[in-house]
């Protein structure tokens, strides 16, 4: 069930919400649980027993290490660490990855191996890194254990956050579990929100995305040099509108139901530098890298003289790339993003300095972040390679006549120059300028724009053909 589908905006949430604040206090929590597990339940009843046990055994192990540190025995919680680790990467490994392995390694070894996993689990990414950074801080001591299994399990499977994130920590949702307040105001600002995700999603990223799709269905060498720069904007624009709708969404519904869940993207395509985009463009999980992986491996660097910070992005970014797909093409990604980034860090380290304005800096940024969504978006490798060819004029196109004029209708040029333009932070320039027309227009205004935006999204839902958010697959 996604966000944007006719059952979830008609049926799903209305009753949630309806039933949410009707019933006391003091059951608001149980009701979100049971309604967190049924939006689970669509993806299968398989998947939902897999993930009631999944809970179930993180719950147990962030007591057991909890009690251990308690109880200062250091051996113990150790080893029930390694345990719950080693549990919870190989689920993600089994139900992600098998595959993947599997085939690369008939190719590689030139052996057939006859398996094939028919099952996934919808979200194990999120819900896996979720669960590791709550058993993670229980262990270095920043957190203890909640024992109410069913706070606990709230926190896992709240369902906003639950199959695309943002990936929330412990620490920050728990508190909100035990105890929140839903006013006026955050309903109001809850629905805004959610309105905007839904207008991201439905207007602009599913109608670029039937254009890109297009673009990257045909032969590499059947698109022009026009053309292929045009797909790959178009799903940067895409990818953007898409899972940065979905992020909205999701803090909206939590704003109206008394969560705040963090912020995922802060304008990336203004990004001056590739490590710049990185603490712009899915913040929760370059955060999540950040502190439980690349900030551990520093720490072991400092010790280790012969380690450089550079081995340590390249590891972070081999594993973001990976994380998000069992496909080369996702690893190469990763590596593209962290070898720029490695650069970054080695001229810095080298004190080079290279006083280059600004357009030039944010032109050759989008460049790499552009390379790089081809990479993310092509079926192989080897197309990835072609495009790219074609892309920058080292290899002959055939063309196909009218291929331009078939794709640029009016439709889609001013959606995507509208995506291109609020890719742009006018707002805070506003702010920053002190321009009059930043003022808040009045509440009636902003009351009738967004009801006509929802209105205009609805027709879009229920006229377009079913179009699952990009990040879903992760």
């Amino acid at each position: 069930m996604v966000f944007s589908s006719p059952i979830f905006l008609f049926v799903f949430l209305p009753f949630t919400l309806f039933g949410y604040f009707i019933i006391p206090n003091k059951f608001r929590s149980l009701y979100l649980l049971l309604f967190s597990l049924g939006f689970f339940a669509t993806t299968g009843k398989k998947a939902l027993l897999l993930f009631v046990i999944f809970i179930g055994l993180n719950y147990c192990f962030g007591l057991a290490i909890d009690y251990s540190k308690k109880n200062k025995k250091q051996w113990f919680s150790q080893l029930v660490m390694v345990i719950a680790i080693t549990v919870d990467i190989a689920t993600l490994l089994y139900f992600k990855y098998s595959n993947f392995f599997v085939t690369t390694l008939n190719q590689v070894a030139g052996v057939n191996i006859d398996f094939r996993s028919s099952m996934g689990l919808l979200g194990i990414s999120f819900f896996t890194f979720s669960a590791l950074s709550h058993l993670l801080d229980i262990n270095s001591g920043k957190i203890s254990a909640n024992r109410n299994i069913l706070d606990f399990s709230l926190y896992m499977s709240f369902f906003p956050k639950l199959l695309q994130g943002p990936i929330a920590r412990f620490g920050n949702i728990i508190p909100q579990v035990k105890e929140r307040v839903t006013t006026v105001t955050d309903v109001s600002a809850g629905i805004q929100r959610f309105i905007q995700g839904l207008a991201k999603k439905v207007i602009i990223a599913d109608e670029l995305g039937v254009v890109v799709d297009q673009i990257f269905a045909a032969p590499a060498n059947q698109t022009t040099i026009a053309v292929s720069w045009l797909g790959a904007i178009g799903y940067a624009l895409q990818i953007y509108f898409d899972f940065s709708g979905y992020t909205d969404m999701a803090i909206g519904i939590g704003k109206m139901l008394g969560f705040n869940l963090p912020e995922n993207f802060n304008y990336p395509y203004i990004s001056t530098s590739v490590s710049d985009f990185w603490r712009r463009w899915h913040i929760t999980l370059s955060s999540w890298f950040r502190d439980y992986l690349f900030i551990p491996l520093e720490f072991k660097r400092r010790r280790v003289k012969t380690l450089r910070s550079e081995t340590n992005i390249l590891i972070v970014f081999l594993l973001t790339g990976l994380w998000h797909g069992a496909s080369w093409n996702f690893v190469i990604w990763g590596l593209w993003h962290g070898l720029f980034i490695s650069l970054e860090v080695l001229f810095r380290s080298l004190r080079i300095k290279w006083k280059l304005p600004y357009a030039v800096r944010l032109t050759s940024s989008l460049l790499v972040i552009l390379v790089g969504w081809v990479l993310f978006r092509s079926s192989d490798l080897t197309y990835a390679a072609q495009y790219l060819s074609v892309m920058f004029g080292f290899k002959q196109f055939e063309a196909v006549a009218g291929v331009m004029g078939s794709i640029l209708t009016a439709k889609f040029i001013f959606i995507f120059i509208i995506g291109i333009l609020l890719c742009l932070p006018w707002k805070l320039w506003a702010q920053h300028f002190d321009v009059g027309f930043v003022m808040k227009p009045h509440y009636l205004v902003r009351a009738i724009g967004f009801t006509l935006l929802l209105i205009y999204s609805i027709i879009m839902v229920l006229s377009s053909s079913y179009q699952p958010f990009i990040y879903f697959q992760f």
